[in-house]
Formats: C-alpha cells, structure tokens, sequence
C-alpha cells in the first residue's frame, strides 16, 4: 500500500512489489563478499543487476562453482525477483483487487528543498528538479500537491482514496489510527507547500508531451 507524502494520499490505483524479508546474509555490505557482483555485472555501479544474474534467466551468467546466488543491493530490492510468493487476499477496495502486506510511505518530507534535492540525485535524476514547481517534476508528486492542497486529482497519472483515511476499510499504520495524526501530519503537508516559494501553477499533467 503506497502513501504518497501525506497519510490522507492513499494511492488506489497502483501497486509496488518488493521482498519484504531477506536475510541478512544475503545483502551487501553483510553477506560474504565472495559472493557479491561486480561493477560490470550491474547496468552501472550501484544500480541494479544485469539479467543473466536474476532468477528470470536462471542467473546464467553466475558461476556454476558458487555454493550460493549473487548478494543483493537496495536497487535488487526494488528491481528484482527471488525467494516465496505470497497469495493476496482479494479484496474490493483497491484497483487490482490484491490486499496488502505493507506499507510504502513515499516522498515523506520536512521541507520542498530536501524533496527537491531527492529528484535532483536518486536513482532516476530529474534534470533541473531544483527550478520545478513541485507538482511539475513528477507524477507522483504531481497527485501529491493536488491531494494536499484539496485540487481535482481526474486528470494526474493515478488516484487517490476519494474519502478520509478513518474511513478506510482495510489495514493501515498503526500511527495512523492515533486520533487527529493524520489529518495533522496532512495539514502540515499543506502548510509547506503553500509556502514554497515557486508556486504550484505549473504541473505535470499541464504538459500535453508528458505520458
């Protein structure tokens, strides 16, 4: 379950998958380094592993000798495949009609600065992030002021829940269910992006090109 800056922002027309659980031992930076792939062996340093070394093509280009498979890294978990899968509850409330087994609180932030910043240097680096309006950099971002800020979110790339979080019928953090927190941490979402000082004039979806 994806909450997008605010935990009013419940997004219901997506979902993330990733391993929840892995041992220890098999990350980097705590598992045999022996065992850990190269520069060469990822896309790029850092970044996620090249397909030979996934369990998709049956880590053909992993080394018969090795008594176990490559360590992952935060781009593996976010990327890749491995281990168990889970069987969903089916459920009415979300689009995919798949329950949730966590939560995902994204762009989560103290000021529109460091959220600037984030975009300017993750993984996936949007040029010229620090003179974008907020909404403008991303579509995530783009859902997230429209939400806050009490806008129509019919034409952003996905959707939020369309009634309060205390509504909700499924599980949520436990922080959330505190009396008043979320519509507090929510107001304060709005406080800082109305004090920005480039606005929120300019969007994503405002951008006929953007897909």
């Amino acid at each position: 379950m994806v909450f997008e800056g605010s935990p009013e922002c419940m997004t219901v027309t997506r979902k993330w998958m990733h391993p929840d659980i892995i041992l220890g031992k098999c990350i980097e930076g705590i598992g045999d380094d022996s065992f850990k792939l190269a520069d060469d062996e990822r896309h790029r340093p850092f970044a996620w592993r090249k397909p030979k070394f996934t369990k998709k093509e049956n880590y053909t280009g992993w080394s018969k000798d090795k008594t176990t498979y490559p360590l992952w890294n935060a781009a593996d978990f976010r990327r890749d495949q491995g281990g168990m899968k889970f069987i969903f509850e089916d459920v009415s409330y979300l689009r995919f009609r798949m329950g949730h087994t966590g939560f995902h609180f994204h762009n989560f932030f103290d000021t529109t600065q460091q959220l600037r910043n984030k975009y300017r240097t993750y993984g996936h680096p949007v040029p010229g992030a620090d003179n974008m309006t907020i909404s403008e950099i991303h579509p995530d971002l783009d859902l997230f002021v429209d939400c806050v800020l009490n806008r129509n979110v019919s034409s952003n790339k996905h959707k939020t829940l369309t009634t309060r979080l205390e509504e909700f019928e499924g599980r949520i953090p436990i922080a959330y269910t505190i009396d008043g927190y979320s519509l507090a941490r929510h107001k304060e979402m709005g406080n800082i992006l109305l004090e920005d000082e480039l606005g929120h004039d300019q969007s994503w979806h405002d951008i006929p090109s953007r897909p």
